[in-house]
């Protein structure tokens, strides 16, 4: 098992590291310190699956002056690690989004089915992220 993290500085690295401890102490895991959006990719193994879950948090920043490192972070890495494993013999591509892709629902938990028809569109955007939850750039470079 491969572990990749660009180790950013939203949250304390120093924490992020001492969650990683027990996953480092395994001998068959190993951590990849890797910027998906920026490294060179082919470091990263060949793989039957791959759970992708890395992205900048706290999309409600990405307005502004934060706006180029969400987009690097979240929608460029998800592009870039999806060309990596073009044409490889993947059995399952995971992607996990955050929930602010709605933006501010009306009701929660919201069901995805909200963002199949612009009309069922039920939350106000909240970031660059959540202004078109079905067309995200992430989640559209994922289909």
């Amino acid at each position: 098992m491969v572990g990749v993290d660009a180790f950013t500085d939203y949250y304390d690295p120093s924490l992020k590291r001492r969650n990683l401890a027990v996953a480092l102490s395994h001998p068959e895991f190993r951590l990849l310190e890797l910027d998906l959006g920026v490294d060179d990719l082919a470091a990263l193994p060949e793989a039957a699956v791959v759970f992708h879950q890395a992205a900048q948090p706290g999309v409600r920043a990405s307005w502004g002056r934060q706006f180029e490192a969400y987009t690097r972070h979240n929608v460029l890495a998800t592009q870039r690690l999806l060309e990596r494993y073009r044409g490889a013999r993947l059995e399952r591509f995971v992607y996990a989004s955050s929930s602010s892709v709605y933006g501010d629902a009306e009701r929660y938990p919201t069901d995805e089915g909200c963002c199949r028809g612009r009309s069922r569109r039920t939350g106000s955007p909240s970031s660059p992220a959540s202004t078109s939850p079905c067309s995200t750039a992430a989640t559209s470079v994922c289909r």
